[in-house]
């Protein structure tokens, strides 16, 4: 990421929560209630789940390596196969935000679905207030063009000083249709446009989901149905291109399982959970596709810095991630 304080030039630390945060709900897959907190964690922890309602063997650490589905959501688990579901809204949150620790405790195998966005995430997020921790951000810096295809979907990613997410999408005979949008990955651009863009789903394939024992829980409260050319909210979209924009906040959510801010330019079309996780893997089987940097002000012209000071957020940081 492209971090300019216009005040203090400090070394970009990581980051945690300064107190525990508390969610309740219902996974939008299972159904099922759900209680989980969000709680600090020390440099260099990562972003850990622990499934409260198991006695043993129950911490799911958030990378790559650990994801064991990805059908219309992403899914992880450790060694002894416990895992944790849906947790992408969540995680796009706290990419957005900089958390680069956190420990999440959850009594469910599947995260409650709030309203659909991680607009509730990132308000009791910022609400807790974040505090920096005495160890240095790394980032993962493409050096190379990598591409994966399925079909005529397909997305890549190429070396850039930013994450950028150039994304387009298409549901022929729908009120959705073709829609693109360009998106820079920063705290601002991501709490305001992309936060409150809610996950989404056609009317037509919710029995077979249904039938595929998931969105149980799904609703109008946490999902937008699309009836052909009728959206059935009530109250309709919140946003502008919010189809497209709820796709862009997915694939932020997929990336930071890495464990750590991604540094590039993406280009795609139509991409999902696991095509998302495919360019993660294909980009990892080569060493001379990525470098893994600490930021350091000193040796880096583009000036990573601190986003967020020890107190909290400030009017006086741009990120440009």
């Amino acid at each position: 990421m492209n971090y300019i304080n216009t005040t203090t030039p400090n070394i970009l630390l990581q980051k945690t929560l300064k107190r525990k945060i508390h969610f309740s709900g219902v996974g939008v897959h299972s159904g099922r209630a759900v209680s989980m907190s969000i709680e600090p964690a020390e440099a260099d922890y990562g972003i850990v789940f622990e499934r409260t309602d198991l006695k043993n063997n129950n911490f799911i650490k958030a990378v790559i390596d650990n994801v064991v589905d990805s059908r219309l959501c992403t899914k992880i688990a450790n060694s002894s196969g416990n895992f944790v579901a849906t947790i992408e809204h969540l995680m796009a949150a706290l990419s957005a935000l900089g958390i680069d620790n956190a420990i999440v405790k959850t009594n469910s195998s599947e995260l409650p679905a709030l309203d659909g966005s991680s607009n509730e995430y990132v308000k009791k997020i910022l609400d807790s207030g974040i505090k920096a921790l005495n160890k240095r951000k790394k980032i993962f810096k493409i050096l190379k063009k990598v591409k994966v295809k399925s079909g005529d979907r397909f997305i890549s990613i190429s070396p850039s000083n930013t994450l950028s997410i150039n994304i387009s999408i298409n549901y022929p005979k729908t009120i959705i249709g073709y829609s693109e949008y360009f998106y820079t990955h920063t705290q601002d651009n991501f709490i305001n446009n992309l936060s409150k863009a809610r996950t989404y789903t056609l009317y037509e394939d919710i029995e077979k989901m249904r039938t595929a024992g998931l969105a149980i829980g799904g609703n109008l409260n946490n999902a937008i149905v699309v009836d052909k050319y009728k959206i059935l909210n009530p109250d309709g979209l919140r946003l502008e291109k919010e189809f497209v924009k709820h796709k862009t906040l997915d694939c932020i959510g997929d990336f930071y399982l890495l464990g750590m801010q991604l540094v590039g330019n993406i280009d795609c079309f139509a991409p999902g959970h696991n095509l998302n996780q495919q360019l993660v893997r294909e980009v990892l089987k080569n060493k001379n596709n990525y470098s893994i940097e600490d930021i350091l002000p000193e040796n880096n012209n583009d000036k990573f810095h601190d986003l967020i000071d020890n107190n909290n957020a400030s009017t006086h940081i741009t990120c440009v991630a």
